[in-house]
């Protein structure tokens, strides 16, 4: 098993609050697809004044979020954070996802790269992710308890079936659990 290196991650800003005004982070927005529908979820959400993770006024390709870092970086060189967090869920989205990340890898091998998913779809990614030494991931849990989930998730996605009810709630904590332990065996915060 691959395990992710060990590095110096005192420049993410999230992690490291002497890192705070001294280091930033860019989201990449090339994750338009979701695998779950959150009752309170909003993702047409957009203001020129927000700045929250996933929010975006477009889609970016893995290419042009290529070109669109190259450009955060001439700019602003205190980035060194890259992240996916939507505006859907990354691994709804596996191959843009991926991509996006393999192409600031080789073009910018210093930087820090994150994801935050809901964890339905990123079991078969943790391989590529801890390959591309993605160094942190966030798996976002609304519940612990399939009844409690229940009420949060209106639906469910795996593939082409959609679950509804307690079925949903109890097939997203399962691969959210498994998905944590995977990430965990490959080193990965």
């Amino acid at each position: 098993m691959k395990t992710t290196e060990t590095k110096d991650y005192s420049k993410h800003p999230c992690f490291n609050a002497d890192a705070k005004g001294k280091f930033g982070r860019v989201h990449l927005p090339v994750a338009p697809k979701c695998n779950i529908k959150c009752n309170f979820c909003d993702r047409k959400y957009d203001c020129v004044n927000e700045s929250r993770p996933g929010v975006t006024s477009t889609i970016l390709s893995p290419e042009q979020a290529g070109v669109y870092m190259d450009r955060v970086i001439e700019k602003e060189p205190r980035i060194t954070v890259a992240g996916i967090a939507g505006p859907g869920d990354p691994f709804a989205n596996g191959r843009e996802t991926i991509g996006t990340m393999r192409t600031i890898r080789k073009n910018h091998p210093e930087t820090i790269l994150c994801v935050s998913s809901n964890g339905m779809g990123i079991g078969p990614y943790v391989e590529d992710l801890a390959e591309i030494e993605v160094s942190h991931v966030t798996i976002t849990v609304c519940a612990v308890d399939p009844k409690i989930g229940q009420k949060i998730y209106s639906w469910v996605k795996d593939g082409n079936v959609i679950y509804k009810g307690l079925q949903a709630a109890e097939l997203l904590l399962s691969r959210q659990l498994a998905a944590i332990k995977k990430l965990k065996a490959y080193g990965i915060t």
